[in-house]
């Protein structure tokens, strides 16, 4: 896309893409994460697939909201885009419906213990994205956004129809369901606004697009390897929650993890570090210049993320503590947000990296704190429970 495109269209792109990614949590009602938390203590199968059957149809209802909400914001807004960032914006807002529809049916197959059907949907997808984001570059944002809204739905068409046929009138998920689904989404709308303050504070701040394209790419990389801890981490939600009250499983689990990813991330910081200048003209051309000098800053907060954030913070999820990331998260995002300002203004885009690394790890000290908090909660006896 960088390669087919100007910054300027890439950066708005990176900003209609942002704001929308941070309502999408909310799409569904929260229903993806209700649907994992009370159907992992479903027993049949028969009640894991009427359930999400249900969440389906009621989340897309639900859906409206953050859908009305994001198109309010953009009447209102004051950032100006060109008319072909208006078009795809009033796209790319429509499709976070398709897209929970896919992280729903995702999440029914992670239920039923099926990892490797939940593993092929996520790798067809992203090889879908890759190949029509390829035939299609020549046809600018347009083209991508519409690829964004329309692959989602045809990789879970099948399974989509049958959850669909089997909704029973009167099977309305209760108030809890929609509450907790509702307060994990809020959450994960601030962690998704913590995560994005340096993008948005460089959109507010009407910093030139082709800046706000080069420093994206700097993200690009590195971010997306935090689909490794990720996996680790989803693979192993349901064991979590089972043993949420088992210091000893939860204990064993954060080394086994240590043992991996500590060595992992040296790695990657390493190489990404010593080749990221030819690495980032091989991906994404010759326009983005300043764009290894930015990785090499963000690579500081990644390796935090991936060291504390991450299996931290999912931990407390998976465990039912949820309320306490989103608690965080409220805490910090403000926070984030006077520093990323502050530092923007003194240093532009390179003073948006070192903010960002610098909250990133904070934010990761802070999930490890809450871990230790809920660990030393835990009956002193659980040291002692066999695990199974």
């Amino acid at each position: 896309m960088t390669r087919a495109i100007t910054p300027f269209s890439f950066g708005e792109f990176t900003a209609i893409r942002t704001i929308t990614s941070i309502a999408q949590p909310l799409a569904g009602g929260g229903g993806q994460y209700a649907l994992l938390h009370f159907g992992s203590k479903l027993k049949t199968l028969e009640e894991k697939e009427l359930l999400t059957s249900n969440t389906l149809l009621f989340g897309a209802l639900l859906s409206l909201i953050p859908i009305g909400g994001l198109l309010c914001w953009n009447f209102f807004s004051p950032i100006q885009l060109s008319k072909e960032g208006e078009f795809a914006y009033a796209i790319i807002v429509f499709s976070i419906i398709s897209y929970n529809f896919y992280e729903i049916i995702k999440n029914h197959f992670r239920l039923i213990h099926n990892n490797r059907q939940y593993a092929i949907f996520g790798i067809f997808y992203s090889v879908l994205i890759v190949f029509f984001g390829w035939i299609l570059s020549a046809k600018g944002i347009i083209a991508f956004v519409l690829i964004l809204a329309f692959i989602p739905i045809f990789v879970i068409s099948t399974t989509l129809y049958k959850m669909l046929g089997i909704w029973k009138k009167g099977n309305v998920p209760d108030i809890s369901y929609w509450r907790y689904g509702l307060y994990v989404g809020a959450g994960s709308v601030i962690n998704q606004l913590f995560v994005s303050m340096d993008v948005i504070v460089l959109v507010i701040l009407k910093v030139d697009p082709a800046l706000i394209a080069a420093y994206k790419i700097a993200t690009i990389i590195p971010y997306s390897l935090f689909f490794l801890p990720g996996a680790f981490l989803t693979a192993d939600f349901v064991y979590l929650t089972h043993h949420a009250d088992n210091r000893m499983a939860l204990i064993k689990y954060l080394r086994s993890y240590f043992v991996l990813f500590g060595l992992l991330t040296f790695l990657i910081v390493i190489t990404l570090f010593a080749f990221s200048e030819p690495l980032i003209a091989l991906c994404f051309g010759d326009n983005y210049p300043i764009t290894p000098h930015l990785q090499d800053i963000l690579l500081i907060g990644v390796a935090g993320t991936f060291l504390l954030r991450i299996p931290f913070g999912n931990i407390l999820h998976a465990v039912g503590r949820a309320d306490w990331n989103a608690l965080h998260a409220t805490f910090l995002t403000p926070v984030s947000a006077a520093v990323v300002y502050f530092m923007v203004e003194w240093k532009g885009v390179e003073g948006a990296a070192w903010a960002t690394s610098l909250m990133l790890i904070v934010s990761g000290v802070i999930c490890f704190g809450l871990f230790w908090i809920y660990l030393r909660k835990l009956p002193k006896d659980q040291l002692h429970q066999p695990l199974h």
